[in-house]
């Protein structure tokens, strides 16, 4: 017996939904009561990582991330396209731990490293504590070749990174594209935008 036109409607309707909300970022991870509110942030966006090997070949990545600093503890959500949890890290002082989907947990002294078990790259997430914010980092030493008006940074190089920080809303830019090229001539590029 086929299906009546009603139960295909309602079918193809159900499978929207579900494609819709499964394309939805990570929802931003609530700030802790009693945080202090200066030193704390949450942002909520996409991720691009692109990967160019010596030889040519191009890996690449992308999906949404949740962030939450308060400034002494960091939790970093990574999700798909789709919306599929990929992991979740968080970060202490000398300490952080990557949560993979599958429920597998890895140690590390530093969030760098596990991000990069994650995404297949490091990324800068110890500089991101600060660049998210629209400032460079106390160490290690930046130079800054362009600033805008209210002096925030806009280019710079830190930790081996270029970084390009544009966009400015009241919390710290909201398009952030940082590059580097490591000593085996791999090339890393990583585009961050913040939803509004």
């Amino acid at each position: 017996m086929s299906a009546g036109p009603n139960r295909l409607r309602m079918a193809a309707a159900m499978l929207a939904l579900a494609l819709l909300s499964a394309c939805a970022v990570p929802v931003p991870i609530p700030v802790p009561a009693g945080a202090d509110e200066n030193r704390s942030l949450s942002r909520v966006g996409r991720f691009a990582l692109r990967v160019e090997e010596v030889g040519g070949k191009q890996n690449a990545v992308q999906g949404s991330f949740a962030w939450r600093d308060d400034g002494s503890h960091l939790v970093l959500d990574l999700a798909s396209p789709l919306g599929a949890t990929l992991a979740r890290v968080e970060a202490g002082p000398g300490r952080a731990v990557l949560r993979e989907s599958n429920g597998k947990e890895t140690l590390a002294r530093n969030p760098d490293e596990l991000v990069g078990i994650a995404l297949g790259s490091d990324i800068p997430v110890s500089g991101l504590r600060d660049w998210l914010r629209g400032r460079v980092a106390e160490q290690p030493a930046a130079e800054v070749a362009e600033r805008d008006e209210q002096g925030r940074p806009l280019a710079f190089e830190q930790a081996g990174w270029r970084v390009s920080a544009r966009q400015y809303d009241a919390l710290g830019p909201t398009r952030l594209q940082m590059a580097r090229s490591d000593s085996g001539g791999q090339e890393v590029d990583l585009r961050l935008v913040i939803n509004p």
